[in-house]
């Protein structure tokens, strides 16, 4: 799985020299675009759609509202204006009894290849559509492969002029670097609009400024909400740009560094020691 990190690391060098060269045509390639049928606050800002009905000091929120972190507490906004630099994936699943991932992926900037997890495994244990229909329902590899998401995850800046603080006082944003996880209702949506939208009209994303807002629906007696995503204006790229995805790149290369150095330990709990044994023999 050494070759696999290198070969991550390098898409990514070619995305951010593609980005530096201006080569839109290898961007669209390499942010997914070329083929449409195809937290503690730690890091970057996390966008998500709000789902509480109230904070810690019992202040009523506003469910289905756009939430991010100010720099020193959540800011709320019905619409957002956001700018995707990378899109990139990610496949986990998130523990309800442990409120945690017990598996999170590399990340990727397309769907295709390997996805080494944190587990050992790949993607998760996510099957393909074949592999569970091939499985009795009740078999554990088809429950756990129908815990597991496929993450869109967008890095990008993001503007509200409108936001507020849970108690109503005006927190407006501009140009705030973020990232966001958009999977389930979420992934359709966001995905349908890039090849829709930006990459049969050859419009590349990182030129593109979208106005986000959400759409209420519902499922018998569930209420959510879904991404709802719209064209204002497309404009150029700038230095501060190309500084800012190189950073994403970075965190990226982070992330999946960090979840390899986990596979190989998971890997290595796995093997009894014969195999052990015969793995360090090929190894050398």
């Amino acid at each position: 799985m050494g070759t696999e990190l290198s070969t991550m690391n390098d898409e990514l060098n070619n995305f951010l020299t593609a980005f530096d060269a201006g080569d839109e045509e290898a961007l669209m390639k390499m942010s997914g675009q070329a083929d449409v049928d195809s937290t503690p606050r730690v890091g970057l800002p996390r966008l998500t759609i709000n789902y509480e009905a109230e904070n810690d000091d019992g202040i009523t929120l506003k469910r289905g509202a756009w939430r991010i972190w100010n720099g020193s507490g959540p800011s709320y906004s019905d619409k957002v204006h956001i700018r995707p630099l990378m899109r990139t994936y990610e496949w986990s699943v998130w523990s309800q009894d442990e409120q945690k991932f017990s598996c999170k992926s590399v990340q990727r900037p397309t769907l295709s290849g390997e996805f080494p997890d944190n587990a050992g495994g790949n993607k998760c244990g996510r099957l393909t559509r074949a592999e569970e229909d091939a499985l009795p329902d009740d078999d554990p590899r088809v429950v756990l492969s129908q815990s597991v998401n496929c993450n869109q995850v967008i890095y990008g800046v993001l503007d509200a002029p409108d936001a507020t603080a849970a108690d109503g006082s005006a927190t407006p944003l501009e140009n705030v670097p973020f990232m966001a996880y958009f999977k389930r209702s979420g992934f359709r949506p966001v995905r349908e609009f890039i090849d829709q939208q930006l990459t049969r009209r050859k419009i590349l994303m990182q030129k593109a400024v979208i106005e986000l807002s959400t759409e209420k629906k519902k499922n018998g007696s569930v209420i959510f909400w879904t991404p709802k995503l719209s064209l204002v204006k497309e404009v150029s790229i700038s230095e501060e740009d190309k500084n800012l995805i190189k950073l994403f790149g970075e965190t990226v290369k982070g992330h999946n560094e960090s979840v390899m150095t986990e596979y190989k330990a998971a890997i290595k709990m796995s093997m009894n020691d014969e195999d052990l044994d015969l793995a360090q023999r090929f190894a050398s």
